[in-house]
């Protein structure tokens, strides 16, 4: 992805993200994007530290020991047991029917278990004996998972079930997990051993979903079900905090999940082929997977960011399909099994150390965290632009951070540093009160300094992001920034009303300060070919995005936003009537008429996506690329005053989805924007007038 927010596929309304724009990741590849932007950051070269052959069939299933000295591989009727240093084999285990699809050891790496066709074989890794063989499934055994604890043992299966073994009482049955409508390819405990996770689909079916879904291990009862893979699910883990699901599938995407909320706050678009294995770093920031089985495309795995999507690193060393990737205790080597026939294993070292600029200092306070967190001292060089954020309560001031404070940012966002950052959030959205205190923290670890006020933010700043997740407060805080003088990029939404969004671009007149407001769906890349004239003049197109509501704002304002956006970059202004109704599974229509008859219509659905017709043909649009593209065009902004987005576009996108409202309240009667538009400059007079 860049974690294309598409971060995740799709983005919700309080995603962290994550992710994504992601309020998380389909993101295009870092070399894609890098192209586009001129500029192409350096990747560290992950090299290789043995190659291990000698299998007779594809190499299915890898593993390491959870205390470094073992590393385990299986293939058809095989595992065999290497020495995690020298790599030289150990041992070969019996017993073994079929393909070895997954294998883990348990958490004090006495076990090894072994998913094998309707059994689990369990072998201890002393004697290299046999103890158990767990049977009950009618299938391949596609997954096996242990609780941090060892107590349990969790099986997923082709059968479409998932199975608990209590192996305190070696190995007796526990709860039979049913209610996916697919195989179940993948299991993965919660790292507080509470839940399961699960990836089911049919990787013969290419027109069924992938299943993503969460159970609790007491009752075995399903807790929440994920939006879905367009295709069927491959893998599942779960990262180090527990917070956040990555699942990989068919449709070449790895998707990034809240666990609490059951959000998707964005993809991983950079692979090239359907991805098939996906596990956290050490340091729970880095996911990496990988991908392969299509004759188009590579077989490779990729090292990515889960806030930003950035890809940190990407290697092909397998001439086939690569089908299961396994991490060091230490976190410093990475095994891949292929369809190859060769188990390969990647020193990562290099990605995982301190830079010499980060200290390490006591936890915050205000998160009673008792471990230690690592600070950025932020340097500053003659010329660059003081950044200053309003609003930490959304997950974008993370990925924007992140990649502006970077010692190594490339040149198309170099030069710019957050320096400050004003915290305030909104007292009456849960969202909003719940981040405030971590993404605080988090922030000040990347270097910038916290105020107790958008004044004292302004006398150290040159411009400001405005990212407050609430669009309500919006006016309010933009004016002393803009009485200073100061440049100002306001996420969205950009107001919690049409009319406030009026009186903002009226202030900023007033005060003769450029101000600019879009969604990074805006910035994807195939939406911008199509304004650019890929197809000629656009007659008909649609999109569609998530539509998670909030109640103190219009329905389309709070995430909907995204998927309207889209619409607009294709479509350009020149609506005139929307009327909104509901598609056959009850979901969010708005179907606007442009002038000349062109019409463009916004879904509310679980991805990023669309299409448009034109003079030239029809193709793709509404993809999510991720924060960069946005970020690269907000630091453009600030150094040149610029805007890449009119005021008369985006007003008009912001009355669309008011007009979307009235339409709604006029059971489903056509609505002209001229009139809501009207309405709303009246409003936006009154408001400035009371504020003199």
């Amino acid at each position: 992805m860049r974690l294309t927010r598409r971060i995740i596929e799709t983005i919700s309304a309080t995603a962290v993200a994550l992710l994504i724009l992601f309020s998380v990741f389909s993101t295009t590849s870092a070399d894609e994007s890098n192209k586009k932007s001129g500029t192409r950051k350096p990747q560290p070269t992950i090299k290789e530290l043995a190659r291990i052959r000698g299998f007779s069939e594809w190499t299915t299933g890898v593993a390491f020991s959870r205390d470094g000295k073992l590393l385990a591989a299986g293939s058809y009727e095989s595992v065999k047991l290497y020495n995690a240093t020298t790599f030289k084999q150990q041992a070969e285990l019996d017993g073994v029917s079929g393909f070895v699809r997954s294998l883990a050891f348990s958490p004090d790496s006495k076990l090894l278990a072994a998913s094998c066709y309707q059994s689990v074989l369990i072998w201890n890794t002393e004697t290299h004996k046999q103890v158990m063989n767990l049977k009950g499934h009618r299938g391949y055994v596609s997954g096996v998972a242990f609780s941090a604890d060892g107590n349990w043992l969790a099986s997923s299966s082709e059968d479409e079930t998932v199975r608990l073994w209590n192996l305190t009482k070696g190995g007796e049955p526990g709860a039979v997990i049913k209610g996916h409508a697919y195989p179940v390819m993948a299991v993965a405990f919660s790292p507080d051993g509470k839940f399961l996770a699960t990836a089911s689909g049919d990787e013969t079916r290419v027109t069924k979903p992938g299943e993503v879904r969460l159970w609790s291990v007491e009752t075995g009862d399903e807790v929440r079900a994920y939006p879905k893979h367009k295709k069927a699910a491959t893998s599942i883990a779960f990262s180090p905090d527990g917070k956040h699901l990555v699942s990989t599938s068919v449709d070449e995407t790895v998707n990034v999940y809240l666990v609490k909320s059951g959000e998707a706050i964005g993809f991983f678009g950079g692979h090239s082929r359907p991805t098939t294995s996906v596990l956290f770093a050490r340091d729970g920031q880095t996911v990496i997977s990988a991908s392969g089985g299509r004759a188009k495309g590579k077989n490779e795995v990729k090292l990515w960011d889960l806030l930003t999507g950035e890809e940190r690193a990407s290697f092909e060393g397998h001439k086939g399909k690569v089908t299961s990737i396994a991490l060091s205790s230490d976190g410093k080597k990475l095994a891949t099994a292929s369809y190859d026939k060769t188990v390969a294993i990647w020193n990562l070292a290099a990605l995982f150390s301190k830079t010499p600029t980060e200290t390490t200092v006591a936890a915050n306070d205000d998160i009673q965290e008792s471990e230690t967190k690592t600070v950025k001292k932020l340097v500053l060089k003659d010329g660059d632009l003081r950044a200053g954020i309003i609003g930490l309560d959304t997950s974008h001031v993370l990925a924007f951070t992140k990649m502006l404070n970077a010692d190594n940012a490339d040149t198309d966002i170099a030069n710019c540093r957050v320096v400050a950052a004003y915290p305030k959030g909104s007292p009456d959205i849960a969202s909003s009160v719940s981040r405030v205190p971590k993404y605080t923290a988090q922030i000040k670890e990347m270097g910038v300094e916290i105020v107790d006020s958008i004044e004292d933010l302004i006398e150290k700043v040159d411009v400001v992001l405005l990212e407050t997740n609430d669009g309500r407060p919006h006016l309010e805080q933009i004016i002393p920034v803009l009485k200073a003088g100061k440049p100002v990029f306001i996420d969205k939404p950009i107001a919690g009303s049409l009319a406030d969004a009026v009186a903002i671009f009226e202030v900023a007149k007033k005060y003769r300060v450029p101000v600019f407001s879009s969604s990074s769906l805006r910035f994807g890349k195939n939406s911008q070919a199509v304004r650019s004239g890929s197809i000629g003049k656009v007659t008909v197109c649609v999109t569609q995005s998530p539509a998670s509501l909030e109640k103190t704002h219009p329905d389309l304002f709070w995430y909907g936003i995204h998927g309207v956006e889209s619409l607009f970059t294709v479509m350009g202004t020149g609506c005139q009537t929307v009327k909104r109704g509901k598609t056959k599974d009850g979901k969010i229509e708005v179907v606007g008429t442009w002038k000349g008859g062109r019409t463009g219509t916004f879904r509310e659905g679980k991805g990023y996506s669309g299409t448009a017709k034109g003079e030239k043909g029809e193709t793709a649009v509404g993809s999510y690329d991720g924060y960069r593209p946005l970020l690269v065009e907000i630091v453009k902004f600030f150094r040149t005053g610029k805007v890449p987005v009119s005021e008369a576009e985006t007003l008009e996108i912001y009355a669309f989805m008011e007009a979307a409202d009235e339409s709604k309240r006029r059971n489903g009667e056509a609505v002209e924007l001229d009139a809501v538009l009207a309405k709303a400059k009246q409003a936006a007079a009154r408001k400035i007038a009371n504020m003199k």
